[in-house]
C-alpha cells in the first residue's frame, strides 16, 4: 500500500480552533444592524380552509413595519420537482401543523410576535390524514384535491399517491413456487426529528437593484438559491446564498424552510430581515425521517438458502411533496442488497399526509428499511433453527451475484460481517456487568444486522490558489459541515507535498465560487475530490510553467515536491512555492488552479454491526452496552474523522432503535416539540463503541475513497432490535422500542416479570 504523508492520517479537523474560540460565523451570529425582526404565524390545524385572515390590528402595533399575508403574496407555486406549493396558503388551505399563514417583519421581537399574536385567521378544519395507509387506499379526504394540475407527479400518480414503482429481480413467483416455506411479516417506522442543535435561522437583505443576499444555516447554498429564485419568480443571478457554519443538519437543512418568506420581507421593507426558529417551530414543522409500512415476504428452503421475496412499501411524504418520487424509487434496492435471493420483486410508492414535509434525513430511508429487512432475516433464522449469523453467512452476496442494487463484484459483505461477528464475540456469552445483575432482573442479548448503502456521487468543481506565500487557499461551494474541508485540504497538501497547515479551504457563496455538490449524502469528500485533483493538475502545470522561466528549465524536467519545484538533473536548483507564487505576476499571472469533475458512477459500502443489550422486562430498560462496527470505507483519507462519523451515526441510530419518536395525535399533530418531550441519546446512555475501519479501495475514485457518514447509520437500530429479542424473547415490528412498548410486548408474551 502506497505510504502517504498527509493523506490517511488521523488529523483534527481544520475549523476547530474557530469554533472552539468561538469565532466561527453560525447563522445566529450573522450581523443584524438595522435588521428586523422576521416571525411566522403557523396553523394550529393539520388541514383545514383558510376562509379569512385579518391583519389590521396587527398592522397598528408599533414597530411593525410589514405583514405577508396571502393578499400580498405573488401567485406562484412552486417547490421543485412538484409545484404544489403556494405562498402562505394562498390557495386555500394549510395542510400541516406549524405550516405558515402569515409573516411579520418588525423593529423588535416583542413587537413582531405582538403582532403575530394579533392576526386573525379564520379557519374550516377538516378531517386530517394521519394513516398512510388509508391515504394510500383512497380512504381519506385529497389532501391536494388539484393532484391532477399539479407538474411534477411521479409515475401512477393518483389522489393522494404521489408516485409508485415496481422493481423486479429475476422470477420470484417461481421462487416462491420451489420455496418449502415462506415468512411474511409487517413493520412501521414513525417520524423522527432529525436531531440537531440549532434551530434553523437565516438573515435577508435585498439591494437596491433588486437583487436579494440571503445568509443562512444551510447544507446546499446552491439548493437555497434555486428555491428562493423560484419562489419569488427571480432569476437565479438576482439571489445571493453566503452559507453559514452549522450546528447539525443530517440532511435537514438542504432545502428553504421560510429563507424566500424572509428575502420577500427584505424586498418589501427594504430593510435586513432576521428570521429564527424556537425549538418547538423547528420540531413542529421542519423535515422529519419519512415513516414507512413494510410488508415483506420471503419464501425459504429448508436448508436456509432464500429463494424469493417480495417488499411491498408505503412511504409518508408528508403535506408537499418536494422530492418524493426521487426518494422513494432510489432507495428500493435496500430490500434485497445484501444477501443473494434470486427472485425479488419490490413495489414502492409514497403518499401525501397532513403531516411536515420529510426530508432526506441522514442515510434517507436506509434505517427503515434496514430494521424491516434484518429483523425479517433474524425471525427467519430463529424459526428455521438455525444460528442467525450463520444463516446470514449462508445467503450472503458473493462476486457476481445480482441484487436489485446491481452486480456485487467481490465478497465485502461476507468479509465485513464475519470481521464484525470476531470483534463483536459472536457464540459467547455477553459479558455481565455488576452494575446489572441477573439476579435483580436483567437479561443480556446479542445482536447483528448487515447494511448497504449505495454511495452516489455528484457533479463538483472547485478552485485553488497559490498565495504569494506559498500557501494553497482551496475555493469550493461545499460547506464545511462533515469534515469533508479537512479531507480535501489533506488530499491537496498530499499532492503538493506540503503540511496541512500550508492549505486553507474556503467556503464560498454562489456568487464567488464554482458550484459544488452538498454536504450530505456521503458524498462530499468523494465528489469533491475529483475536482480538486484537476485543479491540483491545472495549479500545478502553472506552478511548473512559471518556475521553468525562473530556472531556465522546460517544465517537463521539473519536480514538484516538499514545496519545493526542483530540476530534476540538478536538484540544488531550486525554488521555493512562495518564490514562484511572487514571480507568477510578471510572467503569467496570478495563479489560479481550476478543476471541475462530473458525476461519479455510485460504489456499494457494506457496514455491519453487532449490538449487545441488557434488559429489565419490569422497568421496560434496555441499555445497549456495546456496539461494534465494520464498515468498508475504501480508504480513509483522516481516519480519526471517518471514525468521529460512524460512532456518531451508531449513537444516532440507538437512538432511532430506542427513544426517537415524533408520536402523531388523532388530530395531526405530532409530539416531542422540545428536546424534555423529544429524547436524544446523551453522553449518560454512551455504550461501548468499537469501530473497524476496513480498506476495500473503490474503483475509478480518487485514493480509492468511499462514503462514510450515511451507511453506518443504517443497520444500528436493527442491531439493537435483534439483541431485544435474544435477550428478552420477544421481537418488535416497530421503532421506537421504548418502555412501554417493552412492558406492553412482554406482557402479552408472558415474559415479563
Amino acid at each position: 500500500m502506497t505510504e502517504y504523508q498527509v493523506a490517511g492520517k488521523g488529523l483534527a479537523r481544520i475549523d476547530t480552533p474557530d469554533k472552539a474560540a468561538g469565532t466561527a460565523c453560525f447563522g445566529a451570529d450573522v450581523p443584524t444592524a438595522r435588521a428586523l425582526a422576521g416571525r411566522v404565524l403557523g396553523s394550529p390545524h393539520a388541514f383545514a380552509r383558510v376562509l379569512s385572515v385579518d391583519a389590521s390590528r396587527a398592522r397598528k402595533i408599533p414597530g411593525v413595519r410589514y405583514v405577508l399575508t396571502r393578499d400580498e403574496c405573488p401567485a406562484i407555486r412552486f417547490g421543485g420537482d412538484i409545484k404544489d406549493q403556494s405562498w402562505l396558503a394562498k390557495d386555500g388551505y394549510v395542510r400541516y401543523v406549524g405550516e405558515p399563514v402569515a409573516a411579520v417583519a418588525a423593529e423588535t421581537l416583542e413587537a413582531a410576535q405582538a403582532a403575530i399574536g394579533a392576526i386573525r385567521v379564520r379557519y374550516e378544519p377538516l378531517a386530517p390524514v394521519v394513516d398512510a395507509i388509508a391515504s394510500r387506499e383512497g380512504k381519506t379526504l385529497l389532501v391536494h384535491e388539484d393532484w391532477k394540475e399539479l407538474k411534477g407527479m411521479g409515475p401512477g400518480a393518483e389522489g393522494n399517491v404521489l408516485a409508485r414503482f415496481e422493481k423486479t429481480l429475476g422470477n420470484p413467483d417461481a421462487g416462491f413456487a420451489q420455496a418449502d416455506r415462506v415468512f411474511e411479516h409487517t413493520f412501521r417506522t414513525p417520524h423522527a426529528h432529525a436531531g440537531y442543535i440549532e434551530p434553523h435561522v437565516c438573515t435577508a437583505e435585498a439591494g437596491a437593484d433588486g437583487k436579494v443576499t440571503v445568509w443562512t444555516t444551510t447544507q446546499d447554498a446552491w439548493a437555497i438559491r434555486g428555491d428562493v429564485a423560484e419562489a419569488l419568480g427571480l432569476p437565479a443571478t438576482k439571489v445571493r446564498v453566503i452559507p453559514t457554519e452549522i450546528g447539525g443538519g443530517f440532511g435537514s437543512k438542504l432545502k428553504s424552510i421560510f429563507e424566500h418568506i424572509a428575502a420577500l420581507l427584505a424586498l418589501r421593507t427594504a430593510r435586513p430581515v432576521r428570521m429564527e426558529m424556537s425549538r418547538e417551530e423547528d420540531h413542529r414543522g421542519v423535515n422529519p425521517r419519512h415513516p414507512h409500512v413494510f410488508t415483506i415476504k420471503t419464501g425459504v428452503k429448508r436448508d436456509g438458502t432464500m429463494v424469493a421475496r417480495e417488499v411491498d412499501v408505503t412511504m409518508e411524504h408528508g403535506a408537499y411533496g418536494r422530492g418524493a418520487p426521487f426518494q422513494c424509487s432510489s432507495k428500493m434496492g435496500m430490500a434485497s442488497s445484501t444477501y443473494r435471493i434470486p427472485g425479488v420483486r419490490v413495489k414502492a410508492c409514497t403518499v401525501y399526509t397532513n403531516a411536515p414535509v420529510a426530508g432526506p434525513v441522514r442515510a434517507p430511508s436506509g434505517p427503515q428499511y434496514h430494521f424491516a429487512t434484518e429483523v425479517h432475516t433474524d425471525i427467519i433464522a430463529r424459526e428455521l433453527g438455525m444460528d442467525p449469523l450463520e444463516f446470514r453467512r449462508k445467503n450472503a452476496l458473493r462476486p457476481g451475484d445480482k441484487s436489485l442494487a446491481g452486480v456485487n463484484r467481490d465478497d465485502t459483505m461476507v468479509r465485513v460481517m464475519e470481521r464484525a461477528a470476531a470483534e463483536g464475540r459472536w457464540g459467547q456469552p455477553v459479558p455481565r456487568r455488576a452494575d446489572l445483575p441477573e439476579e435483580e432482573g436483567w437479561r443480556y442479548g446479542r445482536g447483528i444486522a448487515c447494511g448497504f448503502w449505495h454511495g452516489p456521487g455528484e457533479a463538483s468543481s472547485c478552485a485553488l490558489r497559490l498565495n504569494s506565500d506559498g500557501s494553497i487557499q482551496m475555493m469550493s461551494g461545499t460547506v464545511n459541515l462533515t469534515g469533508a474541508s479537512t479531507s480535501l485540504c489533506q488530499l491537496v497538501a498530499e499532492e503538493f507535498g506540503v503540511k496541512l497547515d500550508h492549505v486553507r479551504y474556503a467556503v464560498g457563496d454562489t456568487d464567488t465560487v464554482p458550484q459544488s455538490t452538498a454536504a450530505s449524502g456521503s458524498k462530499a469528500t468523494r465528489s469533491v475530490a475529483g475536482a480538486a485533483l484537476n485543479a491540483v493538475r491545472d495549479l500545478r502545470k502553472k506552478i511548473l510553467e512559471v518556475a521553468g522561466a525562473q530556472l531556465e528549465a522546460e517544465p517537463g524536467d521539473l519536480i514538484l515536491e516538499g514545496g519545493r519545484v526542483k530540476v530534476a538533473s540538478a536538484p540544488d536548483r531550486s525554488l521555493t512555492l512562495a518564490q514562484v507564487a511572487k514571480a507568477a505576476p510578471e510572467i503569467a499571472g496570478y495563479l489560479l488552479g481550476q478543476g471541475a469533475s462530473p458525476k461519479p458512477p455510485a460504489c456499494p459500502i457494506y457496514v455491519a454491526q453487532v449490538a449487545e443489550v441488557a434488559v429489565h422486562p419490569e422497568l421496560g430498560e434496555v441499555r445497549v452496552l456495546r456496539l461494534v462496527a465494520v464498515q468498508d470505507v475504501g480508504f480513509a483519507i483522516n481516519p480519526l474523522s471517518v471514525e468521529g462519523q460512524i460512532e456518531g451515526a451508531m449513537i444516532q441510530g440507538m437512538g432511532l432503535a430506542l427513544m426517537e419518536e415524533q408520536f402523531r395525535h388523532p388530530d395531526g399533530r405530532l409530539s416531542g416539540e422540545s428536546l424534555h418531550e423529544y429524547l436524544l441519546p446523551t453522553s449518560m446512555d454512551m455504550p461501548e463503541l468499537k469501530v473497524i475501519l476496513f480498506d476495500n479501495p473503490a474503483e475509478g475514485t480518487p485514493f480509492g475513497m468511499r462514503g462514510v457518514g450515511e451507511p453506518p447509520i443504517v443497520a444500528t437500530a436493527a442491531a439493537i432490535v435483534n439483541a431485544i429479542q435474544d435477550a428478552a424473547g420477544v421481537t418488535f415490528f416497530s421503532l421506537p422500542v421504548g418502555p412501554h412498548h417493552l412492558r406492553k410486548a412482554l406482557a402479552a408474551a408472558g415474559n415479563g416479570t
